[in-house]
């Protein structure tokens, strides 16, 4: 998995902004596996990961951010959502 880093435009040294200011934390190639692992249809990981089916082929194609990947992992571990405990 690559390290998140900042790419710095500006001289100021405020980190650019947009999509493509972070290069993708999970790969598309990881991320298509763990698509093919679980048997996930786009539909389905899109329900799963709460996005919409435009943006989990975007991630097949561009790969994914950190927060995404962290999510895949606890869905393939059969981690379920957290709660607080009362």
């Amino acid at each position: 998995m690559n390290v998140v880093a900042f790419r710095a435009d500006k001289e100021d040294g405020h980190p650019a902004r947009g999509r493509r200011a972070r290069p993708a934390a999970m790969g598309a190639t990881d991320f298509d596996a763990w698509l093919k692992h679980l048997g996930f249809s786009e539909r389905h990981a899109a329900r799963v990961l709460q996005v919409g089916r435009a943006t989990i082929a975007r991630y097949r194609r561009e790969g994914a951010p950190a927060h995404i990947g962290y999510a895949c992992t606890a869905i393939a571990l059969g981690m379920p959502i957290w709660q607080k405990a009362e």
